[in-house]
């Protein structure tokens, strides 16, 4: 899957779902880039998981700084939504020591786990992206600096064919 496109999906079945839990605390603060969902104006909200809210922290387009920020993929930009997560890695470490830094990165996973199983549930595509530009995103999103550092990125859209990868497995020739 190399790339995804858009149709309107609804955001209000799958907000409860969008946090996970290790070791007692939560250190991802969730931030969507809504480009294409219904019941959401375009722009980028940050997520609440105690009260399962969504609140704008920007309006207007968003897929050009979607696909900019990581790292240029414009699948970031072409999907219906977009998450920046943004670990509190400060904080992470101040609780449980050099482990706190695995329990962010845990906890991301395990967010991007649930966001693959609600676009499956709702028959599109996801990826995990892990090329960002940490610096950008961050005042993209105006955070400060102890207000964490992105950790993950993640699209959901509906997958585009990408006619370099197939699933055949005749083995292909390779050109030197």
């Amino acid at each position: 899957m190399g790339n995804f496109t858009c149709r309107p999906g609804s955001h209000r079945q799958v907000t409860d779902k969008l946090s996970a839990d290790f070791a007692g605390t939560r250190f991802i603060q969730l931030y969507l880039y809504a480009h294409r969902v219904d019941g959401l104006q375009p722009g980028v909200y940050r997520f609440w998981p105690e009260r399962a809210e969504l609140e704008q922290t920007k309006s207007g387009d968003q897929r050009v700084a979607a696909a900019g920020l990581s790292l240029g993929q414009n699948l970031a930009g072409n999907a219906c939504v977009t998450f920046s997560m943004i670990g509190d890695l400060e904080r992470a470490a101040r609780a449980y020591g050099d482990r706190g830094y695995r329990y962010v990165h845990f906890e991301a996973g395990a967010i991007g786990h649930r966001l693959y199983l609600a676009a499956e549930a709702f028959r599109l595509g996801a990826t995990g992206i892990g090329a960002f530009y940490d610096d950008e995103v961050q005042r993209h999103l105006n955070l400060i600096p102890n207000q964490g550092q992105v950790v993950y990125h993640f699209a959901i859209g509906h997958p585009v064919p990408d006619t370099r990868l197939s699933t055949s497995s005749e083995p292909k020739e390779i050109a030197w």
